[in-house]
């Protein structure tokens, strides 16, 4: 049923069958041409496969979400940027969903958030549209996001903790201010922490495992001695409860420990601070003990050196003391 003809460098795919209209698409890759003909064919033989003029974004969306979505490590994030579509574009057919359409939710968006989170809403837009066409069998003849400017994205944050700032931090009880200790001491990302376990720690050795992180590849790192010591007190807390199997060392969630951080920095008067810019300090201070990039990157699992540039704004008046 199917055929597949190379066209000025793309496969056009061609697919005929009695009671449906001819289906066609175009792909850069002779696979994909081939992965998606196949899926079609499946779904016409088993009647499953709908028209897109049938079919809304929210459908798609939310298929996205039950059968990709789910799969991914930030899929609690992913949820929220899912709603956020549903809500300003769930009503448009797949069939009549424009570039300009898709425009107009950036420009709209962009007066609310910043450019940064505005593109990975995009991104999860045109992962759900590249799913459909290359996996489901719609039959769309473009991603309409891949015509759309992306806003530029200026440079990543460089908030740096000013004189007295961490006094007014480690003001925080117990859990909260072991945790803030532990991202300073280590620059560790906030769901490295919160996954922390008794058995990833070395106590001996000074070392701690991370065996989930956002570049899916476990890292050990060496733990300073005030990192230590805070693991170690939140371990005594924590003695009361002897759970049936092993939990996290901490009790927040990613989304309360970020509110807590918030209410703290307010007390404190401590403007434009988030719990991320923690790791943003401890990476810079890193090098400010005189390590390495590579020494850098394996305790803060940075996958390109080059990235830790980004990060790393040394003191001017720290180097005047190397300078002698």
């Amino acid at each position: 049923m199917a055929s597949i003809r190379k066209r000025g460098g793309k496969y056009h795919v061609q697919i005929r069958k009695t009671g449906y209209p001819a289906l066609t698409n175009t792909f850069k890759s002779l696979t994909t041409a081939k992965r998606w003909a196949s899926a079609t064919e499946v779904d016409l033989e088993r009647h499953l496969y709908v028209h897109p003029s049938n079919i809304t974004l929210e459908e798609l969306l939310s298929r996205y979400e039950r059968e990709v979505s789910l799969r991914h490590k930030g899929h609690g994030i992913e949820r929220y940027r899912i709603r956020t579509l549903k809500r300003h574009l769930g009503d448009q057919e797949i069939a009549t969903l424009t570039a300009s359409a898709i425009a107009k939710f950036r420009d709209k968006r962009l007066k609310t958030i910043s450019p940064a989170s505005l593109k990975r809403d995009l991104v999860i837009l045109s992962s759900v549209l590249n799913t459909a066409i290359k996996e489901w069998g719609i039959n769309l003849q473009q991603n309409p996001v891949s015509l759309v400017s992306l806003p530029k994205v200026g440079r990543g944050r460089d908030r740096r903790l000013e004189a007295g700032e961490e006094e007014k931090l480690l003001s925080a009880f117990d859990e909260l201010k072991r945790i803030i200790i532990i991202a300073m001491e280590t620059g560790m990302r906030r769901g490295e922490i919160l996954n922390i376990k008794k058995s990833h720690i070395d106590f001996n050795r000074q070392t701690l495992l991370i065996p989930l992180t956002k570049t899916d590849t476990p890292r050990t790192i060496p733990l300073s001695s005030r990192a230590i010591e805070a693991l170690r007190e939140q371990l005594r807390a924590s003695q009361n409860v002897i759970p049936i199997e092993e939990t996290t060392l901490f009790s927040y969630t990613a989304r309360g420990l970020s509110g807590a951080f918030l209410r703290l920095c307010r007390k404190h008067g401590l403007e434009n601070l988030r719990f991320h810019d923690l790791r943003h300090e401890a990476t810079s201070r890193f090098f400010e003990k005189g390590l390495n990039p590579v020494e850098v990157a394996t305790i803060t699992g940075h996958k390109d050196t080059r990235m830790l540039m980004r990060y790393t704004h040394l003191r001017a008046e720290d180097l005047v003391k190397r300078l002698g």
